[in-house]
């Protein structure tokens, strides 16, 4: 388990998922135009709950861009 979950780890990670170098990522690009779907998303959502065991899931799913779930993540308890 990691001690925290930063942006880079997200964009780590996101970048694993989508199988892209992560300096392709744009933090402001819609993840669903790189290929995330529902299936990687709740790959995503696993991974980071295990660091961040209170990240309010329902409001995750409703993201789009790499920003927006880091915004939820720095406002999390």
């Amino acid at each position: 388990m990691r001690d925290t979950l930063t942006f880079a780890q997200m964009l780590d990670d996101l970048a694993g998922v989508l199988d892209l170098p992560a300096n392709e990522i744009d933090p402001e690009g819609h993840l669903g135009d790189l290929g995330l779907d529902s299936i990687a998303l709740m790959r995503l959502l696993l991974l980071w709950q295990e660091t961040q065991p209170d990240l309010p899931v329902e409001r995750l799913y409703e993201c789009e861009t790499l920003n927006e779930f880091w915004a939820i993540v720095e406002a999390a308890p």
